[in-house]
């Protein structure tokens, strides 16, 4: 007598959501306007890292997810916030004013390694997320293919 297992479900790839494409579509102008508009909605001239950090936890969940979005790309790439913040002083303070973000919103950025790096790490980041996903559903679809595929058992 012989029992055959057959899969119990086999996932299809997820669709992104709107905020994931909106994430993808994040680079360092991107990032640095939608900044510029909430700082200046909020009536705030400056931001700390500190704070950048909160708005990219959202934990209060008060937040828009394209702030949430842009102030984790912030913190995802330190470097970036550093040559954001340091534009117009010598040395790190952790302090940035609107007027840094709205340099690097203009493309004070563009062209340079920073920019370069923060691609790169994009592009990896992507390159990662994607391969984990396909060994998932790989890795899924051969369970359920070696379950139907029991031998008997005595």
């Amino acid at each position: 007598m012989s029992t055959v297992v057959s899969p119990t479900s086999v996932n299809a790839p997820t669709q992104k959501t709107s905020t994931s494409s909106f994430d993808d579509q994040l680079n360092i102008a991107k990032s640095s306007q939608v900044l510029v508009d909430y700082l200046k909605q909020q009536g705030k001239s400056a931001i700390n890292a500190d704070e950048l950090a909160q708005l990219a936890n959202n934990s209060s969940g008060s937040v828009p997810a394209e702030v949430s979005a842009a102030a984790s790309y912030m913190t995802r790439h330190t470097s970036v916030y550093t040559a954001i913040e340091t534009h117009d002083v010598k040395g790190e303070d952790g302090l940035s004013g609107v007027w840094n973000f709205e340099w690097a919103a203009e493309g004070g950025l563009e062209g340079t390694s920073v920019e370069a790096m923060a691609n790169m790490k994009d592009v990896f980041d992507r390159a990662i997320s994607q391969s984990a996903e396909i060994t998932k559903l790989t890795t899924e679809s051969k369970t359920g293919l070696d379950a139907t595929k029991q031998r008997p058992s005595n």
